[in-house]
């Protein structure tokens, strides 16, 4: 007696609709990041134009990275929604592979950066430097972002404070000649312990005024550099992001498994139709 009536299925609804459902989720999620990327890099037009000139304009561009971002899960939401959806096997695969290079880019990119850690820091650090450091006041999304960041991390500069010098704006060393920028010597209000040192809840941009200078008042800024103050967070916030390192990985595992079980499946059920 067989196992299996004519109308019976190898395909498991649950399996099938749970990876629909997810990967519904992450289009619509894709869709939503496309959006606000688009948004952002036309309202950003209107008052501030820049060609891409390196790689790095595009790694530092937050419009630019939530264009990406949503395109890569917009893509791969619609290959695991309609694939799971219609039984597609061809896109189930596309899906499942997909998924499969992202999780070994980033398994291969912690295991080297933790490898070469030191010529990882160092490289990235003055990498920091020469793509926002210098170019602070050329890209108003760049300056918003580390104006963010430094207020939260309570921090200044990559290293130390002192790394403002190598910007032209805020330069107090160069090399004997005199600086005319009004910013001379001091650092971004964001690295100030105090903003609004002038009117209540107006930062004033010279509150550092001066800390560049051989003797200035340093205690006016945060002296820890901003890659100091991650790694102490990532100290103290370990498992919390151990957490949701692992849950990314769960995660993209999950995928992977659904789909390869969908795809097989599918294959098993047409095989039997064929036969």
């Amino acid at each position: 007696m067989p196992c299996c009536g004519p109308e019976d299925s190898f395909v498991s609804p649950f399996v099938k609709y749970v990876l629909f459902s997810f990967n519904f989720l992450c289009w619509l999620s894709g869709g939503v990041l496309i959006g606000i990327g688009i948004w952002a890099y036309l309202e950003k037009q209107k008052y501030y134009s820049k060609e891409i000139e390196s790689v790095y304009d595009v790694i530092f561009d937050l419009a630019i990275i939530f264009l990406v971002l949503g395109a890569v899960i917009f893509i791969l939401g619609y290959a695991g929604c309609i694939g799971a959806l219609r039984e597609n096997v061809y896109l189930l695969k596309f899906y499942y592979f997909a998924m499969l290079l992202i999780f070994l880019i980033l398994l291969v990119g912690a295991v080297l950066a933790f490898v070469f850690r030191d010529k990882f820091g160092q490289r990235f650090t003055s990498l920091l430097k020469d793509n926002l450091i210098i170019t602070y006041q050329d890209d108003p999304d760049k300056q918003s972002t580390i104006d963010w960041l430094q207020e939260q991390l309570g921090c200044c500069g990559v290293n130390t404070y002192r790394d403002w010098n190598k910007n032209q704006y805020y330069n107090c060393s160069s090399e004997g000649r005199y600086n005319p920028s009004p910013l001379a010597c001091s650092v971004p209000h964001s690295c100030c312990k105090v903003q609004d040192t002038l009117m209540a809840g107006i930062p004033n941009i010279l509150c550092g005024n001066g800390v560049l200078k051989m003797g200035g008042d340093s205690s006016l800024v945060y002296s820890i550099g901003c890659i100091d103050a991650v790694l102490g967070l990532e100290e103290t916030q370990l498992p919390i992001m151990g957490g949701i390192a692992i849950g990314i990985c769960f995660v993209l595992l999950i995928a992977m498994f659904l789909s390869y079980l969908l795809a097989r499946q599918v294959e098993d059920q047409m095989l039997r139709w064929s036969t």
